[in-house]
């Protein structure tokens, strides 16, 4: 869960502000080329990430009954849906769309990241609780 924050983490503090840095100066060019890379390796870290994650925290609550680790787990879990269906839209229009549309895209895409780690957090959260009444 510690992981899985920190990397979104990074994404909310860092490339959401270098996106919106190159929105700002009307780099759509920029933008274009470097989602086309960014998007999909991160992709590749987050799944098999988010996936142990939720397993590890589902293999905690069945060996523990703290539902906290269930909840937990949920939270983490609620990563990747939130991921393909509300971003899933913006992420294809940027990694194929024209430079009109980029900007616009890429700032809702940034805006709407930031359940993301919301979402991590809370379940870290929840985690660190769960540990102490380990």
């Amino acid at each position: 869960a510690g992981i899985v924050t920190g990397c979104l983490t990074f994404v909310s503090a860092v490339d959401t502000r270098s996106f919106l840095t190159h929105v700002a100066d009307k780099d759509t060019e920029t933008i274009k080329k470097h989602f086309s890379i960014w998007w999909p390796t991160g992709r590749d870290l987050m799944v098999p990430l988010l996936l142990t994650t939720s397993v590890a925290h589902g293999a905690a609550y069945y060996t523990s009954k703290n539902k906290n680790w269930a909840i937990s787990g949920a939270l983490l879990m609620l990563i990747g849906p939130y991921t393909g269906i509300v971003l899933g839209e913006s992420i294809e229009e940027l990694r194929k769309s024209d430079t009109a549309q980029v900007a616009e895209t890429t700032k809702r895409f940034c805006k709407m990241h930031h359940v993301r780690l919301a979402l991590a957090a809370a379940g870290f959260g929840l985690s660190l609780v769960s540990l102490a009444d380990f």
